[in-house]
């Protein structure tokens, strides 16, 4: 593919018009047309910025491999016209970062993820996902508390890359033969949906064989594998054991629990109420219809603590800002490349390279011996 293809295909894939990327890049509109259409090569540097509009490394643009467009599964897709694509474009950027700084410093890791072992999807049932949950609950080693390390154990064990970008939607996932898995959730969520956004698009993660097979390319959910990623979600975030010694502990005489209580069981597990109320038509045979009633009462309930708090998420993962720093200071990668993939200045990523720092001193170690 040439390089014209390729600036088109790149501009279609961040959803900008041609009038759009020349805002954004600068370059005349008849000038983008001109190097979409091969009747004229840019500019090394029009290149460059063109591949920063673009989020995509100069590289693929001078690049001869066919290319390898990966499947974005969404939880709550945005209406707004471009701001797919946008997001899209933004978590791909970030991914194939990450996945170069696994290459530079030597740490490229996979580990396969826990499956199931049904492989049509006509055959998986609530049962199955359930079962899954309890398979996940294990090999993850997650305790009786799963929302508090879920996450560390995906990005530290499973080398799952886990991003969070504030966008309109809820999460996406994909599955990738270059960067492996990854999630990108959203940052202005509470810390309570990511915890069950993370925990429903794991599900998409584990049973990817199964719904996104090379027949059917599905690249939207369907009703009945949504609701098949919830109930996962439900029983991996809320183990049974555990949640039900916790709900009973707050029992009164009679055998009936407050909102209150249960808004603290709920707080202990990383959840939503609502989540806890859904997970309880299982636990204690509750009908649907019930639930729905509690719920609606339960809005308009006067709690005497105040609001539940909120941490914020950090955009990049742990590891990936650790490659970064690493294949600084190996120089392979450079001051710009450093700070762009860290999203900081070039000022900034300088601090990184003092000169009165050698890490590799005597003075900056310690003895095991």
């Amino acid at each position: 593919m040439q390089i014209g293809q390729r600036l088109k295909f790149a501009r279609q894939a961040v959803g900008y018009t041609i009038q759009k990327a020349s805002r954004e890049a600068r370059i005349g509109e008849s000038s983008i047309s001109e190097f979409e259409n091969s009747k004229r090569e840019p500019k090394f540097s029009q290149l460059a910025k063109l591949a920063e509009v673009y989020k995509k490394p100069v590289e693929f643009f001078l690049g001869e491999e066919p290319i390898v467009q990966n499947m974005m599964l969404w939880r709550q897709k945005p209406s707004m016209g471009g701001a797919k694509e946008k997001t899209e474009a933004e978590f791909n950027q970030l991914c194939e970062q990450y996945h170069k700084l696994e290459v530079l410093t030597d740490e490229l890791r996979r580990v396969s993820l826990p499956q199931s072992a049904v492989k049509n999807a006509n055959e998986f049932s609530y049962q199955e996902a359930c079962s899954l949950a309890e398979k996940a609950l294990k090999e993850f080693q997650l305790g009786d508390r799963p929302s508090s390390s879920l996450k560390q154990i995906l990005e530290e064990s499973f080398y799952v890359k886990i991003f969070h970008l504030d966008f309109s939607g809820s999460a996406i996932s994909t599955n990738s033969e270059i960067f492996g898995s990854a999630i990108l959730l959203n940052g202005k969520s509470k810390a309570w949906r990511r915890n069950y956004d993370l925990a429903h698009e794991l599900f998409h993660l584990l049973t990817w064989h199964i719904f996104r097979t090379a027949a059917s390319q599905e690249n939207e959910p369907s009703e009945i594998e949504e609701k098949l990623a919830n109930a996962f979600a439900s029983r991996l975030l809320l183990p049974t054991d555990s949640v039900k010694e916790r709900i009973e502990a707050y029992a009164d005489d009679d055998g009936k629990v407050s909102y209150e209580a249960l808004d603290e069981v709920a707080r202990e597990f990383g959840v939503s109420l609502g989540a806890l109320f859904w997970r309880m038509v299982s636990l204690y045979n509750k009908s649907p219809e019930e639930v729905e009633q509690h719920l609606a009462k339960a809005k308009t309930a006067a709690f005497r603590r105040p609001p539940r708090q909120s941490d914020t998420s950090d955009t990049l993962p742990e590891r990936y800002c650790s490659l970064a720093i690493k294949a600084l200071r190996e120089g392979r990668l450079s001051l710009m490349q450093f700070a762009k993939y860290v999203r900081i200045t070039y000022k900034k990523a300088q601090e990184y390279l003092a000169e009165d720092e050698d890490f590799t001193d005597e003075k900056a170690s310690i003895s095991l011996a």
